[in-house]
């Protein structure tokens, strides 16, 4: 029986040969990365950035309805509140 596994990692897909007794790492070979062309690269970068852009515009608008919501919130809490009670409110020390 081998006391040496090869192993496949899942994330990079590099190729490991470990010890099984100590778990140690004897030999790595890391995968060959592809390179794209300039111009896909260019192109990936566009696209990221209308990407952006939409997404800024998007939470731009929502922030902007959260604000109109909270101040028509404010308003109507204004509007609902008693001011014929001038009395000082409850502290705990009076409770006791």
């Amino acid at each position: 029986m081998s006391s040496k596994l090869d192993i496949t990692c899942p994330c990079c897909e590099a190729k490991l040969r470990v010890d099984q007794k100590t778990g140690e790492v004897l030999w790595k070979e890391e995968k060959k990365k592809e390179f794209s062309s300039l111009s896909d690269m260019v192109h990936d970068l566009a696209e990221h950035q209308k990407e952006s852009q939409s997404m800024f515009q998007k939470q731009k608008e929502l922030q902007k309805d959260k604000s109109r919501l909270l101040t028509e919130k404010f308003k109507e809490a204004q509007k609902n509140i008693d001011k014929s009670d001038t009395s000082k409110p409850l502290r705990d020390f009076d409770l006791d």
